[in-house]
């Protein structure tokens, strides 16, 4: 028997240069929507924060010991773009961070895709592919070109999440539009997945504009328990789905094989927490069908052509901003299951 977990991996704190609140009052704040976090500090900041920061997360755990609780920092990749390493507690979690800095910092001058596929083997030989992983954080900013994607993609499998939507509501066009490097890859076999991040520094009852870990954006991951070993699993494995206001949950989508090559029997279905205005299934980098009938207990069968994956996106009607003006609108990606 398995279960939904919900969780954030992307979370500053008062160590943070703009983070404002310690890491057991972001826990307390946040735990009603959440069942994992990841604090992810600023690698770049000096290392006294740094080291702070992994001091409040090992007081956290002894304080919520059924709650895992990740540490990991946000670095200034050697190509243009903020990662994250994520790694088990005792597959020496504050070296990884620490190294990193150490050896493959932007800002110390390592720069280029050269500089990244070293820091890519360095993580696999020192830390291993099963328990850790990376993530590329913030969509669009900037975006990264294909081929350092495919490059990245094909010198390990520690590369597995690229950014969706963040706090400011950016939805990434590299893996929500269709055709785009995500589906890109996926059609070149690589298996990456989406996932989504509340990129938290300072809430919007403090003066900020951010919602609290998992408030507004969530990863939905399928585990066997809440444990650090479950997560890094579902992470690498792709059994997890995002979404923005909590838009649907306990969602079942497979693909059969017919006995018509290159079809399969695509299986749909969810529960709609709010109005869901559309849902897209997508194989090979082209739209294979939209459906705009979203019922509250939505179910869909159908035979659909295929190639190599199917992966599916939806948005909801829009909605009223909890702490400000304006309206945002719901939405959720699937990750692929692959045929």
């Amino acid at each position: 028997m398995g279960k939904w977990i919900k969780g954030d991996l992307h979370v500053h704190t008062q160590n943070c240069n703009d983070g404002t609140l310690s890491v057991l009052e972001i826990i307390k704040r946040s735990r009603p929507y959440i069942d994992f976090i990841g604090i992810s500090g600023h690698s770049y900041d000096t290392p006294d924060c740094f080291e702070a920061q992994y001091r409040e997360v090992l007081e956290a755990r002894e304080r919520y010991p059924e709650l895992p609780i990740f540490h990991t920092a946000e670095q200034n990749f050697p190509i243009q773009r903020h990662t994250m390493f994520v790694t088990v507690p005792d597959n020496r979690e504050f070296a990884l961070q620490r190294e990193l800095v150490r050896h493959f910092h932007r800002q110390s001058g390592h720069e280029g895709i050269e500089e990244a596929l070293q820091e890519m083997r360095y993580v696999k030989d020192g830390w291993g592919e099963d328990q850790t992983f990376m993530i590329f954080n913030h969509p669009n900013s900037p975006d990264v070109s294909y081929e350092d994607l495919e490059a990245l993609a094909a010198e390990n499998d520690v590369f597995k999440v690229i950014a969706c939507v963040d706090r400011r509501e950016r939805r990434a066009k590299q893996t929500w539009r269709i055709g785009e490097e995500w589906d890109r890859l996926l059609c070149a076999g690589y298996r990456l997945y989406a996932r989504n991040g509340s990129d938290f520094h300072k809430h919007f009852d403090d003066g900020g504009d951010d919602y609290y870990p998992g408030e507004f954006v969530q990863d939905v991951l399928w585990v066997e328990e809440n444990t650090y070993d479950e997560i890094i699993r579902a992470y690498r494995e792709g059994r997890f789905f995002c979404t923005v206001g909590n838009c649907i949950q306990n969602p079942v989508f497979t693909a059969e094989p017919t006995d018509r090559e290159g079809y399969y029997d695509v299986t749909l279905s969810f529960e709609a927490n709010v109005e869901m205005e559309q849902v897209d299934i997508i194989s090979n980098g082209e739209l294979v069908t939209s459906l705009t009938d979203v019922s509250k207990n939505f179910s869909y069968r159908a035979t659909l052509p295929g190639k190599g994956y199917f992966r599916v996106r939806g948005k909801g009607k829009p909605m009223p901003r909890k702490y400000s003006e304006g309206e945002y609108i719901p939405q959720f990606v699937l990750n692929p299951v692959f045929l």
